[in-house]
């Protein structure tokens, strides 16, 4: 295939189009190695959430321990008394079975243990939120004890950090599920763990229990699209810098 595409052409030499295309494979090849890299994640946080789903809730602050060590405690089921301190409060946007909304953060003070932790209640919709007529439960969520997900704070890195915002948005929402910058935003000191909540017993709002468990794991189609488009630009390289005789 080659040698047909080279076959009676003399290579010349394009200064323009040659650094557009390097610069567009430069991306492609790097998005294509970060869904490798997902893959990776992927394959490996599907088969820790099946180990561990049927395990039985650990102190939090025992499962913080042993992931200040460096054990991986991701997705470790934990519980935890504490005071609910709904003015130290972070709304994240999302979306839940095709409806948008957010999903609730609260900082929680453990009994008998600093710092704060911020625990995700769940999801409240959009059209909740704008209600005048249905008040969503999260408002006047009394002191209990809290089961959930242990979760590490979420940080980005290129490409994925080239078009998401980790900062808080002009009207109060985050994107980015990191506890350190709630925790800075509202000048306090929280833990760098949140806690994702189980469902509660209680009103409807926010919906706990919201952590996804059932993974869909394309990266691997990703990753062969992004190649396949790099293949393809080099052709087109190629083909206008070996024009015929």
């Amino acid at each position: 295939m080659l040698a047909g595409l080279t076959h009676n052409r003399r290579f010349a030499f394009r200064p323009v189009l040659t650094i557009f295309v390097l610069a567009g494979l430069a991306m492609l090849v790097s998005l294509g190695a970060w869904q490798l890299k997902r893959l990776d994640w992927k394959q490996g946080l599907i088969a820790k959430i099946e180990a561990r789903a049927e395990a039985p809730p650990m102190a939090l602050e025992k499962a913080i321990a042993r992931a200040d060590a460096g054990e991986d405690m991701e997705y470790a089921p934990v519980r935890f008394s504490g005071r609910l301190r709904p003015s130290l409060e972070a709304h994240l946007f999302g979306s839940y079975e095709g409806a948008a909304g957010i999903y609730y953060f609260a900082a929680v003070k453990p009994e008998g243990s600093d710092p704060l932790v911020y625990v995700n209640f769940g999801f409240v919709p959009q059209s909740v939120l704008k209600s005048s007529t249905e008040t969503p439960q999260y408002r006047s969520m009394a002191n209990s004890e809290i089961t959930g997900l242990l979760r590490y704070r979420e940080e980005l890195s290129p490409p994925a950090s080239w078009f998401q915002s980790a900062e808080q948005s002009s009207d109060g929402l985050w994107f980015v599920r990191d506890p350190l910058r709630f925790a800075e935003a509202a000048q306090i000191v929280a833990s760098p763990y949140y806690v994702d909540s189980f469902v509660r017993d209680g009103g409807p709002w926010p919906k706990g229990g919201t952590t996804r468990v059932d993974f869909r794991n394309a990266h691997l189609d990703y990753a062969l699209t992004w190649f396949g488009l790099a293949i393809v630009l080099f052709g087109v390289w190629l083909t206008f810098s070996l024009p015929k005789r």
